[in-house]
């Protein structure tokens, strides 16, 4: 068995100008890069994958349309020779064309995905919220699932050698849910016991807290006929409400010589947020730019010959080139150089995103253990 150590970070490990320029170009390439993240997007990021797909789209079909008007000005004839193909070259104008080409529509580009990505999602009524609570529908309760859950319980419990609890075989009967709650009644006194609060005793229980409010609820629902008798069914019930008793005394007690961090929420402006209405206005752009572009590009597109076509389509690749692996990966750099030697913020994920993770976890919680707090 091999054994490390992991130590805290320490404020200035975490401010270093390594780990924020570490964070922020890994998460810039998988959001702000528009070519990567369409592979590998953020989860829960307003600037959906439909979204960056079509702003590629509109950014290829931009840059055909500028590459192909600027191949209607006259050749220069006396422009060197920079690489060559076989009977394909490509000279210094088309170089620049393709330079000149990326840069006109790298505005037009972000423009649509800063609209893309500011946007707040659009927030349902209360009505709707308590509708779809209500029409969550749990699982059926039977003798079954409510054995399965406190075996998975107590297997929990007894994963951490801290608490003392030795594992049980697989329950089976009702006689072994009583046997169960009794090795949980155990590890309850040992929790009184503790004289020395900390989050691990914290931790304890509140899961159990929340597991035996479940089992209670789950035997209420059930009822006595799955039990050998009225009272086996009784005892059960009433173990298990004492059980819960007890688990709040123990928390109240290690809370109050331990209490829980205090979540700093830093609100953000709502200068940053765009209306969720904005998304008509970003598509409307989006499919704007698009036709134009294309109608451009088949107008001009029928008047060159094959030469001058074939020169448009190496000036167009020169110009997506620059866009996939110079400008992009610039402004992802530039951006997590900036941070990391002016701002110095901790690079984490959008707040946005754990609050609504936080949010959707205390929702299945108060729905698993029946209680509002917890």
């Amino acid at each position: 068995m091999t054994k490390k150590t992991f130590n805290a970070a320490k404020n200035n490990e975490v401010t270093s100008f390594r780990n924020i320029f570490h964070s922020r170009t890994s998460n810039g390439f998988r959001d702000e890069h528009i070519w990567v993240s369409i592979v590998d997007p953020p989860s829960r990021s307003p600037f959906t994958r439909a979204q960056r797909v079509s702003c590629c789209m509109c950014l290829l079909l931009c840059t055909m349309a500028i590459n192909i008007a600027f191949w209607n000005i006259p050749k220069d004839e006396n422009s060197p020779v920079l690489l060559s193909f076989g009977s394909l070259e490509i000279t210094w104008q088309e170089f620049m064309v393709g330079i000149q080409s990326g840069l006109l529509m790298f505005p037009i580009n972000i423009l649509i995905i800063t609209i893309f990505r500011s946007i707040r999602p659009r927030v349902t009524s209360k009505s709707k919220k308590g509708n779809s609570v209500e029409n969550f529908t749990p699982p059926p309760v039977t003798i079954a699932t409510i054995l399965k859950d406190t075996e998975e319980v107590i297997s929990s419990v007894s994963s951490s050698p801290r608490n003392k609890m030795s594992d049980m075989h697989r329950l089976e009967s009702t006689t072994d849910l009583c046997l169960a709650l009794d090795r949980v009644h155990e590890f309850i006194h040992l929790m009184q016991g503790e004289s020395e609060s900390d989050h691990h005793w914290v931790y304890c229980s509140k899961f159990l807290l929340a597991a035996l409010c479940h089992l209670l609820m789950c035997l209420e629902k059930l009822g006595e006929r799955p039990f050998l008798s009225v009272h086996e069914y009784q005892h059960t019930l009433n173990l298990t409400n004492l059980l819960v008793r007890k688990v709040e005394m123990v928390l109240s007690s290690h809370l109050v010589f331990c209490p829980p961090p205090v979540r700093k929420t830093k609100k953000r402006s709502a200068s940053c947020w765009l209306p969720w209405w904005c998304v008509i206005l970003g598509w409307f752009l989006l499919l704007s730019i698009s036709g134009i572009s294309t109608y451009f590009t088949l107008l001009y597109g029928f008047t060159y010959g094959k030469v001058k076509s074939t020169k448009w389509v190496i000036s167009l690749g020169l110009s997506l080139f620059q866009s996939i692996f110079i400008l992009q990966p610039l402004k992802v750099i530039g951006l997590a150089v900036f941070f990391a030697l002016m701002l110095k913020p901790v690079a984490v994920e959008e707040t946005e995103e754990i609050e609504q993770v936080m949010t959707e976890q205390q929702g299945k919680r108060r729905r698993y253990s029946g209680r509002q707090t917890l």
